[in-house]
């Protein structure tokens, strides 16, 4: 009897045995053959890391090869997720390292959920002193990884930040959108200005480093290195001394100031004011700095000379001046009285002075806003947005920057369109002399000038000229092509043309006559409804042989040809090399 029960239960437990030998059988079939893959991958990167290497971005220049935008090396903390044993403790310690919110670590962490052999970077730029403290706590953080990657820098800061642009860190949706082959979430590309446009360019090629690591993931042998292909060199047209210049000569007002040669359209100086430190986002902007920005009230993000919609005031008497010519309503000496006001159906338009008896020269140099209400009448407010059209306004230039504003060009069908209201005469008197609904940026009023400068050919601002190869041999040129003629004779060209050199001789732009260099301009004053007219000049030299257009335009300031005039001429002289006033000759 005794022996029946040794015998059943020595089954019993030789068929548990056997059962716990098939499971054990099964998991090791299942773990080898079924998950092989997968557990030889796990162990791979637990024992070999590949990490990238950030191709440094390519530097930009200037026309004379003078760097604008640079690269330096700095420190960038990341975490690996794989390598992490104790996130709860370890997140907490790296976070206060960094001075970041363990929640805003975890996100970063959530945000690359599906990429978890791939670093994720926290913060970059950080200093020497929060490295060393890293290291000295590397037994607790073996999850953590410092690297040297090349960090943007704009050694002068705020000069010509709008045309720059910035950086901003590549979102998940980012690679989803935009076609960016061989970029990671978490790195940093172009959002903004050039950086954005020509950031295929400048971006380079990663490279990586495949290493051996410790228990501590700390690496201990380098088994292969891809290197990285630094991006190519952005060649502009500014010119660094002409945009100090125009720095300078705007100051801390705000408005803008546009140079372009006006034969290729190339641009050479390009400001906004206020501006921004591009700086602020080389490692990622902090939400306190970029809140701060965003709630600058001078709008510090707005780039004024291209997306800035003014009034352009008697700048826009060029379109006036063109249609009549062109219509054949008025000749050079087409006589005039001006008592120093305009009488429409009871409503006086009050001039800035009398100007008496003048010719239409004349009405061009002195500014004489009678005249042009007088001729607007017979030439229509549809005739006027035509020939408007035709210089480009009311419609981008097509330079290589984004979000550039078309500005408004109104005629009575966009009022109806817009307003639900008829045309009147009086919105006529006011788009002939740039005001009602005439919105127009400062690089349009540069191309309108430049096509008269250069003889009727409308050109295509660029930033960009050239795209060079890190060794400098030529990739690209930039030569966007034009986009038309103006639809004027030789002859209306040649009054526009001299009415234009006599503002500057002997009419309301006399002030900044320059010895050695004649100069042809149009002043504006646009009234405001929110404090002093903004201020307006456009010029180009020299004269008889344009080789450069200039525009400024300062907000709220007063009169053009005291406020906007003097800047067009501190720009001038720094381009042509003449000696301020009073100045000793060299």
């Amino acid at each position: 009897m005794d022996r029946e029960i040794f015998e059943r239960r020595l089954i019993v437990l030789l068929t548990v045995v056997a059962g716990l030998l098939g499971i054990l059988a099964l998991r090791l079939w299942q773990i080898q053959i079924v998950q092989g893959d997968y557990f030889l991958r796990l162990s791979e990167e637990n024992r070999l890391r590949v990490t990238s290497i950030t191709a440094p971005r390519g530097l930009v220049v200037d026309a004379r090869g003078r760097p604008i935008v640079v690269n330096r090396p700095a420190f960038t903390v990341a975490l690996l997720r794989m390598e992490l044993r104790r996130p709860a403790q370890e997140i907490p310690v790296v976070a206060r390292l960094l001075g970041m919110d363990p929640a805003e670590v975890e996100q970063k962490l959530a945000q690359a959920q599906g990429r978890p052999f791939e670093p994720v970077r926290l913060r970059r730029d950080v200093p020497k002193a929060v490295i060393a403290a890293i290291e000295e706590s590397r037994m607790d953080l073996p999850g953590v990884l410092v690297e040297v990657e090349p960090v943007r820098e704009y050694p002068y800061h705020d000069l010509a930040a709008h045309l720059l642009g910035y950086l901003g860190e590549v979102s998940d949706r980012d690679l989803r959108v935009l076609h960016l082959p061989g970029t990671e979430s978490g790195e940093l590309i172009g959002k903004d200005g050039i950086e954005r446009t020509y950031d295929r360019y400048l971006r380079g090629r990663n490279g990586e480093i495949q290493a051996e690591v410790d228990a501590l993931g700390r690496p201990f042998r380098t088994l292969g290195t891809v290197p990285a292909v630094a991006g190519d060199t952005v060649v502009l047209g500014l010119n660094l001394d002409v945009q100090r210049a125009a720095e300078a000569g705007l100051g801390d007002r705000l408005g803008a100031v546009v140079a372009m040669d006006p034969r290729t359209g190339a641009v050479v100086a390009f400001v906004s004011h206020p501006a921004f430190d591009p700086n602020l986002f080389s490692a990622g902007i902090k939400a306190g700095a970029w809140n701060g920005l965003l709630k600058d009230p001078r709008q510090p993000l707005i780039d004024r000379a291209l997306q800035g919609g003014y009034p352009t005031g008697s700048v826009f008497k060029i379109v006036t001046a063109s249609a009549a010519l062109e219509l054949g309503l008025v000749n050079p000496q087409s006589r005039f009285y001006c008592p120093g006001f305009y009488n429409l159906g009871g409503h006086v338009f009050h001039d800035h002075e009398a100007h008496g008896n003048l010719n239409f020269l004349d009405a061009i140099a002195e500014s004489c806003n009678v005249v042009f209400w007088t001729v607007s009448r017979p030439v229509g407010p549809v005739h006027l947005a035509e020939f408007a059209r035709m210089y480009g306004l009311g419609q981008v230039t097509g330079m290589d920057l984004p979000q550039e504003s078309p500005g408004v060009m109104p005629d009575p069908a966009w009022k109806e369109r817009t307003y639900h209201q008829p045309w009147y005469a009086g919105d006529t008197l006011n788009t002939a002399v740039g005001q009602g609904y005439v919105l127009g940026t400062p690089l349009q009023v540069a191309r309108m000038l430049a096509a008269i400068a250069n003889g009727g050919t409308l050109v295509t601002p660029h930033a960009v000229t050239e795209i060079r190869s890190p060794d400098g041999r030529v990739r690209a040129r930039i030569e966007p092509p034009s986009t038309g003629r103006l639809r004027l004779s030789a002859q209306t060209l040649a009054v526009l043309q001299t009415g234009l050199a006599a503002v500057v001789s002997r009419g309301t732009a006399a002030s900044i006559q320059m010895p050695g260099l004649a100069v042809a301009g149009k002043t504006g004053t646009a009234e405001s409804s929110h404090g002093k007219p903004f201020a307006w000049f456009a010029g180009y030299a020299p004269a008889d042989d344009p080789r450069l257009v200039v525009v400024a335009m300062v907000e709220n300031a007063g009169f053009g040809a005291e406020f906007a005039a003097p800047i067009v001429q501190r720009v001038l002289q720094v381009a042509f090399e003449i000696p301020p006033a009073g100045a000793p000759h060299p």
